[in-house]
């Protein structure tokens, strides 16, 4: 008796050693694998993320070891780590009933190796399902990136797993059975006893819900108010239909930090701080004593948006919580690092948000972005008793034009420009997803007294034939007039015309007049707006004005002012190379303790300094270059252009010149601007005249 039980001992002494053998040998098996992936996407990639990091390397070495730089990318990996040593310890575990069965080390061997095989197919071909243009979906249109194989598959895998516990754990297999059926009826009976979330709100008749939709780059021209095929778009176009529409509306500068700046504050680039994206935060205005004024009259106010590299509104800005991926300079390494088969699995679970901050609802990550899970996460966040302020971002039709299944691609569409086509196609998504954010608004009855602004934030440019504009100077003097991107050329009207709507909801239904009111209008123009709805006292600046509910003649007399982003020539390309952008910028760029990239102060002048300045009155744009370049006439209705000193027309340019040149006038290197002392004598006077300085 007592040396049958020492031999059983014995035994399963030398299989507790062979599977702690096993472990190491998978453990190591799967680091081996996660290089060889790594190298795999490394030569497949346009740019890796090894060409990134090196690209980085232009940052000063004392920035790329700031703390919370190297805590992100540090956990990142320890992540991966951690995930692959559990996923070993779970194929080892399903080896145990084996192992206790086989005393033969080839078989074990053997049937290890079938184990670690299966679960390696498994997680492919899951990532293939889920995840097509992932570059590690291999097996994405076969039978096995099929919901039939990965889940037999996986019940067989899962089974296996549970049954090597319970042998481990010494439960006999009828046992373990009825006790796992039990906990799995119990937790069914939970989940359908516990009542679900109430659906509605219970509102605020006193202080209707506000919420700012943007769009990332979306284009008025292509809508169908403005001709435009009604299909790119059909649920927003709809929408729309009964909106209030403001016809001429244009942003103060073409980049979504920028603009939502001014969105939020009411006030220009020049009088918020914010003159570039990744602003120093210190050299910023905040909070918005929009934000603050709403938070003390009871209000919930949220921020979310669904890609951070390049905009850094959070809780500083004066809000009570913000949805989206963590910001950070770790972003751009993270995202080119992440794409693996476990990693993509999880990013959008309840694990993966904790996990994977940079990842989880990050477009930027658009292999695995989930747009409705994004909506779900922001609608849920919104308080079902008090009136909430939301001001939320979607970023999807922002380049490079990529989602996490193939876009549906329509062949009418194509007109040799590539970027264009995808743009339209990517309108699609977006357009669905702004469909089901409204929808899941509707269903939490936040849409029975709320105001609602559909903004896009820019425009983009393609350079299509009909955005070009032309001259009649009759001289032969070259001027880029059109161009790629946004913020890069104020000649490029489809860069700074953006969308500004305005609905009313009551009982979930628009109660506001359709109609297009004529006019120039901005985006700074919000904060006022909300300001005379909500019954607020105005007791701070804006530069926007109430957008009037019909069109008005006081309207021809504004002046409208934009400005653009940091010159950079490898972002006015057809194909933005992300490596080429970072190493043309990085040095302007530090990042700091936090972990987030800033543009230097230093750096921050000398920029503003190399600015595009724009002015629109009525139909016409006058427009400033920072190399002393003769100013140009444009005339946005025929769209011919003019350089000021050919124009013999009557345009009220004087007037336009005098208004820009005030509103910029205390620009770092903005005094000493030529184009402010045209050489036209009566301009010059203008410039210079007591009503220039009012602007």
């Amino acid at each position: 008796m007592g040396q049958g039980t020492a031999a059983l001992h014995s035994t399963h002494s030398g299989a507790q050693v062979s599977l702690l053998r096993t472990f190491f040998r998978t453990l190591a098996l799967m680091i081996l694998l996660l290089i060889i992936l790594f190298n795999y996407k490394h030569l497949i990639q346009y740019y890796s993320a090894l060409s990134m990091a090196d690209t980085m390397m232009q940052l000063d070495s004392s920035q790329l070891l700031s703390r919370g730089f190297i805590l992100d990318i540090g956990l990142f990996i320890a992540a991966i780590l951690f995930l692959h040593g559990l996923w070993a310890a779970v194929i080892t575990l399903s080896c145990h009933p084996w192992f206790n069965r086989i005393a033969d080390d080839t078989l074990r061997t053997q049937i290890w190796f079938i184990l670690l095989l299966l679960h390696l197919i498994l997680a492919l071909a899951a990532n293939s399902l889920l995840y097509p243009t992932s570059l590690l979906g291999i097996f994405r249109g076969s039978p096995m990136a099929s919901v039939p194989f990965v889940g037999l598959l996986g019940l067989l895998l899962l089974a296996n797993f549970l049954y090597g516990v319970l042998t481990l754990l010494h439960i006999p297999l009828l046992k373990g059975v009825t006790m796992g059926t039990v906990l799995i009826l119990l937790g069914l009976g939970i989940a359908w006893i516990t009542p679900a979330p109430v659906s509605q709100t219970k509102g605020n008749k006193a202080n209707p819900n506000v919420f700012i939709i943007g769009i990332d780059a979306l284009r008025p021209d292509h809508l169908a108010y403005l001709g435009a095929d009604a299909n790119l778009a059909p649920k927003l176009n709809a929408l729309l239909a009964q909106a209030n529409l403001y016809d001429r509306a244009y942003t103060p500068l073409g980049r979504t930090y920028v603009a939502w700046m001014s969105i939020l504050s009411g006030l220009y680039p020049t009088n918020n701080g914010a003159r570039f994206n990744l602003a120093p935060p210190e050299l910023v205005q905040k909070p918005f004593p929009l934000v603050d004024a709403l938070s003390k009259r009871g209000y919930q106010t949220t921020y979310a948006m669904d890609e951070r590299r390049f905009n850094q509104i959070d809780e500083e800005y004066g809000f009570d919580s913000v949805v989206g991926p963590k910001v950070g300079a770790a972003d751009a390494i993270i995202a080119n690092l992440a794409d693996l088969p476990l990693v993509n699995l999880l990013i959008n679970t309840s694990v993966g948000q904790y996990l994977f901050p940079y990842l989880n609802i990050n477009r930027a990550y658009g292999k695995t972005y989930d747009p409705q899970l994004f909506n779900k996460r922001v609608v849920t966040s919104l308080s079902p008793t008090a009136p909430n302020f939301l001001a939320i971002h979607f970023c999807q039709l922002h380049w490079p034009f990529t989602s996490k299944d193939f876009v549906e691609l329509d062949s009418n569409q194509w007109q040799g420009n590539y970027n264009h086509f995808m743009y339209k196609a990517m309108l699609k998504k977006v357009d669905s997803q702004l469909d089901d954010f409204m929808t899941q608004l509707a269903h939490k009855g936040m849409l029975d007294n709320a105001h609602v602004f559909i903004v896009s934030d820019h425009g983009e440019g393609f350079m299509l034939p009909q955005d070009r504009l032309t001259t009649r100077d009759g001289e032969d003097r070259e001027l880029n007039v059109s161009a790629w991107g946004h913020g890069t050329n104020l000649l490029a009207q489809e860069q700074t015309h953006v969308l500004l709507a305005h609905l009313k909801y009551s009982l979930g239904k628009p109660v506001n007049p359709a109609q297009r009111i004529d006019g120039l209008f901005s985006l700074v123009d919000i904060v006022p707006t909300l300001y005379a709805e909500l019954g607020l006292p105005l007791d701070t600046k804006v530069d926007g004005q109430p957008l009037p509910k019909h069109t008005r003649p006081d309207q021809d007399n504004r002046m409208v002012f934009v400005e653009s982003s940091l010159p950079v020539r490898s972002v006015n390309a057809s194909f933005i190379n992300e490596k080429k952008v970072l190493s043309e910028t990085a040095s302007q760029y530090e990042v700091r303790k936090n972990g987030r990239a800033v543009m230097k102060p230093e750096a921050y002048n000398t920029n503003i300094a190399r600015k595009q300045r724009a002015v629109y009155h009525r139909q016409w744009q006058l427009v400033l270059f920072p190399d002393d370049k003769e100013p140009v006439l444009v005339n946005t209705q025929t769209k011919d252009w003019h350089y000021l000193g050919n124009y013999q027309g009557d345009a009220p340019w004087r007037e336009m010149l005098s208004a820009l040149c005030g509103h910029y006038r205390d620009d770092p290197g903005f005094n000493k601007f030529k184009g402010c002392q045209i050489h036209v004598a009566t301009g010059s006077e203008a410039a210079n005249s007591p009503n220039a300085q009012e602007h």
